[in-house]
């Protein structure tokens, strides 16, 4: 059976260009007749200020959404969430730790109902939320040197919400709020992985419609992309 999967895996949400532009191409109807949900887990475990969470959603919810909910995997018994995220058209899992993020769905029950509904809705990342569906999600932790937020979580095993691919991405290259983020810590990373690496900048996001087939890249910025032996296959 042929794919129907509208996934937008981006670097940080729905920017204005052409990640904004796909996003309203995936849509069967306009924005105003839409319903979205953000999943905002993987922020959730962080302290301090959320201002630029915040001004994220309202960025978002300025679209002109017909309906924009927000909930956490744990905001009530399975049932409850799985009715909000089955009456949205829009699934949007908001950045933060991916870690988390793939456990909470692990934990609440709620990634087969996830799986199921991929292939139904239009699924938007924005980082944390687009780093969830790996098979090299496990192997990441040391190429990310991610441990200390492992630990931090207190979590004994990591691994996706879903294993969909076999490629891992990674957001915000260039970004100067993550001022490590080089071209240079993309390639390390990339050697240090042993599975294929897209690295996306902010105005960049990965298109994927089949997960068994290679994303295509939504972009007006800057992206690298890596094989599995970390060599540079291509970029712009």
């Amino acid at each position: 059976m042929m794919s129907r999967m509208r996934m937008l895996l981006t670097s940080n949400g729905v920017q204005d260009g052409p990640v904004r532009d796909t996003l309203l191409d995936l849509l069967d109807k306009p924005v105003s007749a839409s319903r979205t949900v953000v999943v905002l887990d993987a922020i959730l475990p962080f302290p301090g200020d959320k201002t630029r969470l915040l001004q994220h959603l309202e960025q978002y919810r300025a679209m002109g959404w017909a309906e924009c909910d927000l909930l956490t995997l744990f905001s009530g018994p399975a049932s409850l969430v799985e009715s909000r995220l089955r009456s949205a058209d829009v699934i949007y899992g908001y950045g933060g730790t991916n870690h988390w993020l793939a456990h909470a769905w692990r934990q609440s029950g709620l990634a087969p109902v996830l799986r199921e509904l991929l292939d139904e809705k239009v699924y938007v990342g924005a980082s944390a939320g687009s780093m969830i569906f790996s098979r090299a999600h496990a192997a990441a932790v040391d190429a990310l040197d991610d441990q200390e937020e492992v630990d931090m979580l207190r979590l004994d095993t990591v691994g996706p919400a879903l294993p969909l691919f076999d490629w891992f991405l990674t957001a915000h290259l260039g970004a100067p709020y993550f001022s490590h983020t080089t071209d240079e810590w993309a390639q390390r990373t990339a050697a240090r992985l042993g599975s294929p690496l897209w690295c996306i900048d902010d105005g960049s996001a990965l298109l994927v419609r089949d997960s068994a087939v290679e994303p295509e890249v939504v972009s007006d910025g800057h992206w690298l992309h890596f094989d599995s032996a970390g060599n540079l296959v291509d970029s712009r």
